[in-house]
This record gives C-alpha cells, structure tokens and sequence, in this order.
C-alpha cells in the first residue's frame, strides 16, 4: 500500500531532473520506498539520493548496508548517489539534507527496522512530514 502524504497542501510539482530523497535503513518499508522512488524518478528523470542516518560512528558499516541496493539501482537505470550522514535527530537530518540539496519529494518508509527502531522510526516519519518543505511520500 502506498500512503501519498503532501504536508501543507502543497501539490506535487514533478519535474525532469528533479532529486528525490530516499530515506533508508535497510527495513523492507524502506525497501519498498526505493523501489517506489525509482519508478518515480524514472519517468521524470530524477537522481535519486539514498540517505542512511547513521545510528553510530562506524560508517562503514552504514555504506556496506547501502551497497547492498546498488545493483538494484544500477540496472534500474536512474541517477543515483548513495551516502550517509550523522545525526542527533533522524527526522532532522533527513528534512536538513532535502533542504539542502534542494529535493522535490521524500520518499521514506512507514515503519523501520526492529522493535525499538520501528517505534522511533514511525515518529520519524512523522516528524519529516511535519517539517519537510518538500512533499513526503510514505511506503508501507
């Protein structure tokens, strides 16, 4: 199921060679999020940034987790980039880093991974819909 959430009612002003935030930590609603996301930015020709919010200081680790989509992205055609980003507060990094590279929609998953991620991430969600400039999309 696919939940279009537009804060503010902002309408969706899809464009060629828009950047599309994607949200992920390696959950299947953020599985399903890329995926989305890719459909999306393949029919606008949009580049496609992977975010991961680094729960901890090993970012290796963190991009190891990333690469694991890379082939997925790779024959899907789109323009991508993958990277981490430390944070204090995942909803804030999330809206700072959209901000900042000017993207037209996030693309994020409902829920994350495990028990106590899952809580936290569903009020991150939230949060980013709350404080996103931009229109959010949420996957399930």
């Amino acid at each position: 199921m696919i939940v279009f959430i537009i804060h503010h009612s902002i309408k969706v002003n899809m464009h060629d060679g828009m950047n599309i935030l994607v949200a992920y930590d390696g959950s299947i609603h953020a599985d399903n999020a890329l995926i989305e996301a890719v459909k999306i930015g393949g029919k606008f020709y949009a580049h496609i940034d992977v975010l991961y919010c680094s729960w901890d200081e090993s970012e290796q680790n963190d991009l190891t987790l990333l690469k694991t989509r890379e082939n997925f992205l790779e024959n899907s055609g789109v323009s991508y980039t993958l990277r981490c980003e430390p944070h204090e507060h995942v909803w804030k990094t999330i809206v700072d880093v959209a901000d900042r590279e000017m993207s037209g929609l996030i693309v994020m998953g409902t829920r994350g991974m495990g028990t106590a991620k899952s809580m936290v991430m569903g009020s991150v969600s939230r949060k980013v819909i709350e404080n996103s400039l931009c229109p959010v999309l949420t996957v399930k």
